[in-house]
């Protein structure tokens, strides 16, 4: 039997991995509605991915898989090398923990102060006991670091403010602060910048993606808009009918495979008139009409 060397050895030791495996993953719903339909995926540790695809396609599901929110119907999912399809109770609990999730509504409490909003993000390392205390009055240390990710996210003079009477942009920006304290390995985006106005969205993007790069952490967002996509990621996943319909660089992304994306989806103007405008709205996301 032959022996290791310590460059295999090394080799053995440094090997990393992925931070998601996917093996034929489906999910069917009312065991009727395929939303995912056998996707095979990976994705490496620190890694910045952007999910694009028509509405209707199954990304939002496809994220909900991904940070276990619904069971697999089929197939296999591998988060860190743990198989996790059938992972229930406490050790389902531990690996959410791993897991950020920004939403594209914020879900934040309207009438708390935005420090009890941010804190949230502790929620999942803390007993019932350290929840309540915190409402009531946070421990200083808490409020540092609950200032600490306000700043990192561009808005520590909010701190003290209330969550209603901030912009829809700060709002979110309290979300990806909630996220940060929350310390997950992997941050997911679902469409965090649908419900911002358009001159905020590409703050927002580039803001998670420096984050993300800043701690080391993997984020995978789902995005609306094709120009944000190919900007800020350096790999963008086309998502349609539930099925990955190609996985590329940036650069390797053609307008026609984008038409083809989209193909069906877009409404607005006559498409046969103006093939360029079609174009457009796919990159922009402005809607277009179909002539009947």
């Amino acid at each position: 039997m032959g022996t290791v060397t310590s460059v295999g050895r090394a080799r053995m030791e440094a090997r990393v991995e992925p931070v998601y495996r996917l093996e034929g993953l489906t999910k069917v719903f009312d065991g009727t509605l395929t939303a995912v339909k056998g996707v095979d995926l990976t994705i490496q540790p620190g890694e910045k991915v952007a999910v694009i695809g028509p509405s209707g396609a199954g990304k939002t599901t496809l994220f909900r898989l991904l940070n276990l929110t619904v069971r697999v119907t089929a197939g296999r999912l591998w988060i860190a090398g743990q198989d996790v399809s059938d992972l229930r109770g406490a050790r389902l609990r531990e690996t959410r923990r791993k897991i950020g999730t920004v939403y594209q509504q914020h879900n934040l409490v309207p009438r708390l102060r935005v420090i009890h909003n941010v804190l949230a993000g502790r929620l999942g390392a803390w007993s019932l006991w350290q929840a309540l205390r915190s409402l009531i009055r946070p421990r200083l240390h808490d409020v540092r670091v609950a200032h600490q990710a306000l700043s990192q996210v561009g808005i520590p003079e909010k701190l003290w403010a209330r969550t209603d009477e901030l912009s829809g942009g700060q709002q979110q920006r309290v979300a990806i602060a909630r996220v940060l304290l929350q310390n997950p390995e992997v941050i997911l985006a679902d469409e965090p910048v649908s419900s911002v106005d358009p001159t905020l969205a590409h703050g927002i993007v580039k803001l998670l993606v420096e984050l993300c790069h800043s701690f080391h952490k993997t984020l995978v967002m789902n995005l609306h808009s094709v120009d944000l996509a190919l900007a800020f990621f350096p790999r963008v996943i086309g998502f349609r009918d539930g099925q990955v319909a190609f996985d590329r660089a940036p650069g390797e992304i053609s307008d026609d495979l984008l038409t083809d994306l989209y193909a069906g989806r877009v409404t607005g103007v006559p498409v046969e008139e103006s093939p360029d405008a079609v174009t457009g709205a796919i990159r922009n996301c402005t809607p277009l009409l179909r002539s009947q």
